[in-house]
């Protein structure tokens, strides 16, 4: 994208995405008042990088914020206001309910259905993870299991590596990563992709490297105030992911759910008083 342009607007550029966060809110004439350079220069080498408006290349920004982002980059940006830590409290369930909210008005849920459909239909469903991803993608796979689908979670380099080796197009795969995403989840999919299976990922930003390679793609924001992300919104869209699971063949799973019930009122797993 960048190789592309002359020399002197690659600069440009550059200056740029090195602070990304801190040119994302700037207007067109901000930002080139920042820069020291016209605002019609500005707007001609985002237009020769492909943009069309001013504000796609905002939003390109946005995105890539979010993928280069550091632990300490959110702690730095709350110091700034100098709010007390009750308050962050408050900010961060408030951040956590924003993402929620994106969620639920950007979620196609028709899509949710399909997926729960061909997950039903998978010969086999693996779940590729690795770092914090691994929680998301055990309780997804802890939970398939539970209706009885037959899915694992690969969660180590070398455990993707040997699993995908085998996959064909009557399997799904499901990789989980956020931010730049991880080597070993965007190569697992990468190759399961060529091995021709049906390929779903999660990420926080359109940037995401599985973003080229999923059939199906789907978006869940991780903006936080902590210095951890927030995986409120990945956790609620598996959640509707079970929920088109579970209803989609309800007749066959309410048969397995009869089972799980059994074990759940009487199993070994629970805690007795003694007598």
């Amino acid at each position: 994208m960048i190789e592309r342009l002359a020399p002197s607007r690659q600069e440009i550029v550059r200056r740029i995405l090195a602070e990304p966060r801190t040119y994302v809110l700037l207007s067109l004439r901000t930002a080139s008042r920042q820069l020291k350079i016209d605002a019609a220069t500005l707007l001609r080498t985002v237009q020769a990088m492909g943009f069309k408006h001013y504000h796609d290349f905002q939003q390109y920004l946005h995105d890539r914020s979010i993928a280069f982002s550091t632990a300490i980059d959110a702690l730095e940006q709350v110091a700034e206001h100098g709010n007390s830590a009750e308050a962050l409290v408050a900010k961060s369930i408030d951040r956590d309910i924003e993402n929620l909210r994106q969620l639920r008005s950007g979620l196609d849920r028709g899509q949710v259905v399909a997926l729960a459909n061909k997950l039903h239909t998978a010969r086999r469903i693996l779940v590729f993870a690795g770092d914090l991803s691994r929680s998301l993608a055990k309780y997804l796979d802890y939970n398939l299991g539970t209706l009885g689908l037959n899915t694992v979670a690969a969660l180590t380099p070398g455990e993707i590596v040997h699993r995908v080796r085998h996959v064909t197009n009557k399997d799904v795969v499901i990789a989980i990563s956020y931010g730049r995403g991880l080597q070993q989840t965007v190569e697992g999919l990468k190759d399961a992709q060529e091995n021709g299976a049906f390929c779903v990922a999660i990420s926080d930003t359109f940037l995401s490297p599985l973003a080229r390679l999923a059939d199906q793609f789907f978006v869940t924001s991780t903006e936080h105030v902590s210095y951890a992300d927030s995986y409120v919104a990945g956790m609620a869209l598996l959640n509707a992911v079970l929920v088109a699971c579970a209803n989609v063949r309800r007749q066959r799973n309410v048969s397995v759910l009869k089972k799980v019930a059994q074990e759940q009122r009487t199993g070994f797993r629970w805690y007795k008083e003694n007598a």
